[in-house]
């Protein structure tokens, strides 16, 4: 069994991440320490056979419109770079659009080693200052969630997962 993260950006402007830039600014008094908001999607699908490589190229091609996105694969590991503090938010009820993109790859392309999709978003968030942690979980709480659907985890730059909610 393979795990293959697809993390897809867009390289337009992306107006939600700049209203949610906005708000913690203007609205949540983050200005001291939040220089930057970026998003992505991540999609974690779950194979049970075949060459992972060969099927992220197929996925990304499903997934992604290069038009105005752009992505990298990871295979079975999840990892980050750069300045910023990654929040993953993820639905922990059941996420329809992950069951349909699932069924997608399964019936319609005829992709039956897929085992599961799950999708979340990726807030990358810029953060000046030295208690970086602390801070990305007050936006995540106050701003990126809904506690009656989301969960979050506060991600390192080098391992998986460093932080649970």
């Amino acid at each position: 069994m393979s795990t293959i993260n697809l993390r897809v950006w867009l390289i337009i402007p992306d107006a939600e991440a700049a209203t949610v830039k906005n708000t913690l600014i203007r609205r949540m008094g983050c200005g001291d320490i939040l220089a930057d908001v970026k998003k992505e999607r991540l999609f974690s699908i779950d194979v049970d056979s075949g060459d992972p490589e060969v099927l992220a190229k197929a996925f990304a091609k499903e997934l992604v419109n290069e038009n105005k996105e752009s992505h990298k694969v990871l295979i079975d590991t999840l990892s980050f770079e750069g300045a910023y503090v990654p929040v993953k938010v993820s639905l922990h009820i059941e996420d329809g659009e992950a069951i349909s993109t699932r069924d997608r790859l399964r019936n319609r392309l005829g992709f039956k080693n897929v085992m599961s999709v799950k999708k979340a978003t990726i807030w990358k968030l810029y953060l000046k200052g030295d208690d970086k942690e602390r801070a990305a979980k007050e936006i995540a709480e106050g701003l990126l969630i809904n506690p009656h659907k989301d969960s979050y985890e506060i991600l390192s730059l080098a391992e998986d997962a460093s932080l649970s909610r």
